[in-house]
C-alpha cells in the first residue's frame, strides 16, 4: 500500500469514476513496480498507474481509479466475491461522490459526505484566505458525520451552566503576543490525541488540569491526568464517545478526583467506548491513593479541582485570565472546512454551503487557548486566539491552530473556563506530605 494505507486496512474499491489520472500520464501504465509511476490525486497525493498496485480485493490496491479501464480493461465483476455480493465498488470518484466505509471487516460505498471534501480543499488552497488546508489522510475514508460525532465530543451547555456569573477580572497591560509555553515551558503538556472517540470534553478538562497543577506547583507535580477515567467512571448523564458536558467533568474531579494518566491510560481512541469504570467509588474512601487499574502493583495519587469559573467574554478578560493563571479551556463551533485546517488564522468560508446543506456539518469542541497574537502574513493585521486542539501533532500547525479574535467566531470566546488556583502555605505543606505518599493530592486552594 503507498497511499491510503491508514485507512484502507481490509479491502479497497476499486476504479469506477470517470476521472482521468493514468490515461493523460506518458506513459499510461508500467509494466513492472515503479514507484515513479504516479498521477496527482486529491491535492498533494498521488496514485498508482504500474502493475503491481493492482493485487485484487485479497491485497488491496493503490491504483489510480481509471487503471482498470487504461491499463487491465478488467471488468469489475472479476473482483466479485464474499464481500456481500456487491463486489469491491466505488472507489472515491473525482468529486467524492462515493464514500469507503469499513464496516466488519467489509467495503461498502454510499453517498454520505466525506470528511475531506476535494472541491473544498482546492478552493481553499487556491483562494485568497487567511488560512491554508490540507488533505489529511488519517481523515481518509471517513463521513462528515462521523468526523462531527467521534472526533467532537463537547454537548452545549445547559441553560443553569450558560447563566454562570462570570468573574470580575482587573485589567492590566497586556502584550500583543502571548505563548503559555514561553511563560511556563516546562509546565505546559504536549497536545493529545483523541483518536476516534467525541472526548474532547474529557481530554480538555483533565489536560487543563494537569497545566494548572504544574503552574501552580512550580512544577513540582507534573502529573498528566487521565482522560479515560473521566470517559470510563463519569457517565451519569454523559454520553462517553458521543459526548459531554464540561461542567458534570469538572465536578467529579472536584467530588472524587482523577489519577494520572499512566495510572489509567487512554484507549477509548482506538475503541470508540467509553469502556467500563475500572475504579469503584469504595476505593476513594480506602485511603489516600488507588490502585492503578493498568498495573495493579502500583497506586496512583488522586487529583482535584476546586469548582470552575466562567470567564467573560471579553477578550482582554481572556487574554488577563490567560497570562495571570495559564490555559483556559473554551468550547466552540467546528464547522466542515476545520477539519481540512493546516495553517494561519482561520475563519469559517461559506464554500461548502454554496454546495447545499448536506455539504455542511457542524458540533461542538472544547480547547484549550494557549495565547494570542496578531497576524500579518496576508498584508493586513488579524488577531488571533492560540489554541491546542486535541487531534495529534500531525494536525494544523504542530497539533495547534489560530483562530479569530474578537470577533466571537465560532463561538470561540462565548464560553470560557478558568480555575482559580493561587498557591497557599497550606498548599505546600500538602504537597510536603504527597512527598512523603501520607496525603492524596489536592490543588487549587484559595488564600
Amino acid at each position: 500500500m503507498k497511499l491510503f494505507q491508514k485507512q484502507l486496512t481490509y479491502s479497497e474499491c476499486t476504479a469506477s469514476s470517470s476521472g482521468r489520472y493514468c490515461a493523460v500520464r506518458t506513459p499510461s501504465c508500467c509494466e513492472s513496480r515503479d514507484d515513479d509511476c504516479t498521477a496527482p490525486i486529491l491535492g498533494d497525493h498521488l496514485c498508482y498507474c504500474d502493475m503491481f498496485c493492482d493485487r485484487g480485493p485479497d491485497g488491496g490496491n493503490d491504483c489510480c481509479p481509471d487503471f482498470e479501464p487504461t491499463c487491465r480493461s478488467r471488468k469489475r465483476s472479476d473482483y466479485q466475491g464474499d464481500l456481500s455480493g456487491q463486489g469491491v465498488s466505488g472507489y472515491f470518484s473525482s468529486k467524492f461522490s462515493f464514500l469507503n466505509s469499513c464496516l466488519n471487516g467489509l467495503w461498502k460505498c454510499d453517498t454520505s459526505t466525506c470528511l475531506i471534501q476535494e472541491d473544498l480543499l482546492e478552493e481553499v488552497q487556491r483562494g485568497r484566505f487567511s488560512w491554508t488546508a490540507q488533505n489529511y489522510s488519517f481523515f481518509w475514508g471517513r463521513s462528515l458525520d462521523e468526523g462531527i460525532k467521534y472526533r467532537l465530543g463537547t454537548l452545549f451547555p445547559e441553560q443553569s451552566v450558560q447563566n454562570m456569573n462570570e468573574i470580575v477580572i482587573k485589567p492590566r497591560e497586556l502584550p500583543k503576543h502571548f505563548d503559555v509555553r514561553d511563560k511556563w515551558p516546562d509546565f505546559i503538556h504536549e497536545v493529545r490525541d483523541q483518536g476516534d472517540c467525541g472526548s474532547s470534553w474529557a481530554v480538555s478538562t483533565t489536560t487543563i488540569s494537569s497545566d494548572r497543577l504544574s503552574i501552580i506547583s512550580d512544577g513540582r507535580i507534573n502529573a498528566t491526568i487521565s482522560p479515560q477515567q473521566l470517559l470510563s467512571c463519569n457517565q451519569h448523564r454523559q454520553r462517553g464517545c458521543e459526548g459531554g458536558y464540561l461542567d458534570r467533568a469538572w465536578w467529579y474531579i472536584r467530588k472524587l478526583g482523577v489519577v494520572d494518566e499512566h495510572c489509567y491510560p487512554y484507549d477509548s481512541g482506538r475503541t470508540r467506548e467509553p469502556g467500563n469504570c475500572q475504579i469503584s467509588k469504595r476505593s476513594y474512601k480506602s485511603g489516600n491513593s488507588i490502585t492503578c487499574p493498568a498495573n495493579p502493583e502500583f497506586d496512583s495519587s488522586v487529583y482535584k479541582m476546586t469548582p470552575p469559573y466562567r470567564v467573560s467574554s471579553r477578550e482582554e478578560d481572556i487574554m488577563t485570565e490567560i497570562i495571570t493563571n495559564g490555559p483556559v479551556q473554551a468550547t466552540f463551533v467546528v464547522h466542515e472546512d476545520f477539519f481540512m485546517y493546516a495553517g494561519g488564522v482561520y475563519r469559517h468560508t461559506e464554500l461548502a454551503a454554496r454546495k447545499g446543506d448536506s455539504f455542511t456539518g457542524q458540533g461542538y469542541h472544547a480547547v484549550r487557548i494557549l495565547g494570542w497574537g496578531v497576524d500579518r502574513s496576508t498584508g493586513r493585521e488579524i488577531p488571533y486566539w492560540l489554541a491546542a486542539n486535541s487531534w495529534g501533532r500531525q494536525w494544523g500547525e504542530d497539533g495547534l491552530f489560530r483562530i479569530v479574535r474578537g470577533e466571537n467566531h465560532c463561538e470561540i470566546e462565548s464560553f470560557v473556563i478558568g480555575k482559580l488556583v493561587m498557591i497557599s502555605f497550606l498548599f505546600l505543606f500538602c504537597y510536603f506530605l504527597i512527598s512523603l505518599n501520607v496525603l492524596t493530592v489536592l490543588f487549587g486552594f484559595v488564600e
